[in-house]
């Protein structure tokens, strides 16, 4: 039942959210992340002894679903902490209450409660997301995303999500996503953290320390929580993404389990090694030959008016759906709710034209001929 709401994408000012949640005032949903009622740092002796014998099963099983999720602007303070001083927590500074009411109301957290919350949370996200019909890039800030063995210069980038052990946190910067980083890295393995603190921990082939208990030793020094702990904040893009890379080896995890998305990437249509995909939505793409081609005038009307139908359209990419301008953003949505069109118009001889983000990435190729055929 819970995957049929997983329908659209939907953004929510802070009073729909507060709708939604039915809390009494707004919600400040900046500094919100993620955080697991059962922890992630796996083998917690207080909560094996909550779980029960089935722990191993419980965790592995529901650790990362619906149930046993909420979210908080405490993460750092609940970490592994008992139910019973998780709840306190929750209980003095959560105002999102419908969303915590089983989490409060529950004197144990079981498989049992897991479950049960999950099941009220699905009906509450079922009734509020209605099924339409979607499809790639249908929204126009998708997130180009990677990882830490992505073969890419992130040099004059801006990372703006990082997803780190399943948790979403949002990002400002190349700094924060370190800090956040570091931070979730200590809550999730201290022993480790602590023991290359010890040991001046630095990268593969890099002449200074990356962490330290001596901050003197450190040229831009910045604590772990009040840990004692310091790690090296002066560092490039790419030097962050190495850093990070060499301490998911030292925790023993995954590279999978850390990528993140950009929100800002270069792109310059007079090189080709930006038009690729991973670096941006064919639709974006698309949109970018489209104001380029105007701005040139390169392109005329009869060919923009063919464009505005869907039989032109789908003659050049074949796995669209839908005619790739419109007069108006609100253009060709049939009983969807779904904006099938980018807000930002192209101005074309004093007339607003709207270009669709109705793209599969299967239309990449055509879509970069058609340009070419222009120019």
């Amino acid at each position: 039942m819970i995957s049929e709401f997983v329908r659209e994408q939907k953004r929510y000012t802070q009073n729909e959210l507060c709708h939604i949640l039915k809390c009494k005032e707004h919600i400040d949903v900046s500094n919100l992340t993620i955080e697991h009622i059962l922890p992630q740092k796996e083998n917690a002796a207080v909560w094996k002894k909550e779980v029960g014998a089935d722990y191993g099963r419980v965790y592995e099983t529901y650790l990362h679903t619906l149930g046993n999720l909420t979210i908080t602007g405490h993460n750092s303070e609940l970490g592994t902490k008992a139910f019973e001083e998780k709840k306190k927590i929750i209980r003095q500074n959560s105002k999102a209450n419908i969303l915590n009411r089983e989490v409060l109301s529950a004197d144990t957290w079981t498989e049992k409660s897991i479950l049960h919350r999950a099941e009220i949370l699905a009906d509450i996200l079922i009734e509020e997301f209605k099924y339409i019909e979607i499809h790639s890039d249908t929204n126009e800030s998708t997130e180009l995303t990677f990882d830490v063995n992505s073969n890419f210069d992130f040099s004059n980038t801006k990372p703006g999500e990082m997803i780190f052990v399943g948790e979403h946190t949002k990002v400002s910067s190349w700094a924060d996503l370190l800090a956040k980083t570091m931070n979730t890295a200590f809550d999730l393995d201290a022993e480790t953290i602590t023991d290359l603190a010890t040991k001046d921990y630095s990268i593969p082939y890099a002449t200074r320390i990356y962490i330290s208990n001596d901050e003197r030793k450190i040229r831009k020094p910045k604590q772990i929580d009040n840990s004692g702990i310091y790690f090296e904040a002066n560092l490039s893009a790419n030097g962050i993404i190495s850093f990070i890379k060499d301490l998911l080896a030292k925790l023993q995890l995954d590279t999978d389990d850390f990528s993140f998305s950009l929100s800002e990437v270069p792109f310059d249509i007079d090189n080709e090694d930006t038009w690729a995909e991973g670096l941006i939505p064919v639709a974006k793409l698309f949109y970018n030959f489209v104001e380029n081609l105007v701005e040139k005038e390169l392109i005329d009307s009869a060919e923009l008016e063919n464009l505005k139908t869907k039989e032109y359209t789908k003659n050049l990419f074949q796995a669209t759906d839908y005619p790739a301008i419109a007069n108006s953003r609100t253009d060709n949505m049939g009983n969807s709710l779904q904006k099938r069109y980018r807000a930002k118009a192209i101005n074309f001889n004093g007339s607003e034209i709207y270009v669709s983000t109705q793209f599969f990435d299967s239309d990449r190729d055509a879509v970069i001929d058609w340009y070419r055929s222009h120019l």
